[in-house]
């Protein structure tokens, strides 16, 4: 009889990730078991990887938290400096206007804007968008519309788009004093950073936990309904006598090798190929070869 029967949850678990790598003769086991017996195998090794994911994210959060704070105090900071005092924009039946001298140009850091750099915006309601390539400007806002890129790489844009100021339902009017307003809203909030973080996180962790393995499970699975379907196909060939689902079940614990070599490759970085099926495949055979269907 199975010895894993006798064993408590935990237990049965290391006890089939040991002999689903090593052992295959083991499987002819796994094809006596039910299907669910499987599927929990599978569903807890995703459970236990996830869980280290989610505990090492946790660990840099916990690194980097006390420099949160000060970061947020920094932008804050800034925002609060962004807006110029004297710009004030005007958007009135489609059509956008200034109190400025144009072209008004606007970057996010004047005193570092260096020559052969790109401007931010550039504010031109004279201009046309037909022009935006010689205002050497990422955002070219005219009287009628803004034309930005949708692509870009190097400093150098690729496509762009275009907003149409007729589109807007309602006119637009925008200063330093109606900037400074809509920043008092966020100011309260600011302080309270880390702990809305600490909430978020602890929050969704369990759900990341639960729903992550699931989905993560349904995605390998998914999976093995076509690799399965090879290694069935060299079964008939051979005339091993197992079924699809049978086949499927052994796959169920064999793709631990896939994963296991997959993720401790992601863990280093590693630049070479991750030969996922192949792994998997080759596996299967080696156990297909070892065994025979009981009678």
């Amino acid at each position: 009889m199975i010895e894993y029967l006798y064993m408590n949850p935990l237990k049965t678990f290391f006890y089939s990730l040991k002999k689903s790598l090593f052992e295959p003769k083991y499987y002819q086991d796994v094809v006596e078991a039910n299907f669910w017996f499987s599927f929990k195998y599978l569903w807890f090794l995703l459970f236990i990887l996830i869980f280290i994911k989610t505990f090492t994210f946790v660990g840099l959060y916990l690194k980097n938290r006390p420099s949160i704070q000060p970061e947020v105090n920094k932008i804050m900071i800034y925002a609060e400096n962004f807006y110029p005092k004297e710009l004030k924009l005007q958007i009135k039946n489609g059509q956008l206007s200034t109190n400025v001298r144009e072209p008004y140009v606007f970057d996010l850091e004047k005193d570092k804007w260096k020559v052969g750099q790109k401007h931010l915006l550039i504010i031109d309601t004279l201009g046309s968008i037909e022009n935006y390539p010689s205002y050497d400007t990422f955002i070219l806002a005219t009287k009628n519309a803004v034309v930005y890129p949708s692509e870009s790489k190097n400093n150098k844009i690729g496509e762009t788009s275009v907003f149409y100021f007729r589109e807007l339902k309602q006119n637009f009017a925008l200063d330093k004093k109606a900037y400074d307003k809509l920043l008092n809203v966020v100011k309260p909030y600011t302080p309270k950073v880390n702990f809305f973080i600490d909430w978020i996180v602890l929050s969704l962790s369990p759900f990341f936990l639960i729903f992550g393995s699931l989905f993560w499970t349904g995605g390998v699975m998914f999976g093995l309904l076509f690799l399965t379907f090879f290694v069935w196909i060299v079964n008939l060939i051979f005339r091993k006598g197992y079924g699809y689902g049978s086949l499927f079940k052994m796959g169920m614990h064999a793709v631990t090798w896939s994963i296991l070599i997959n993720e401790v490759l992601n863990y280093i970085k590693s630049p070479f190929p991750r030969f996922y099926s192949w792994i998997f495949l080759i596996w299967m055979l080696v156990i297909l070869f070892s065994t025979k269907k009981r009678a």
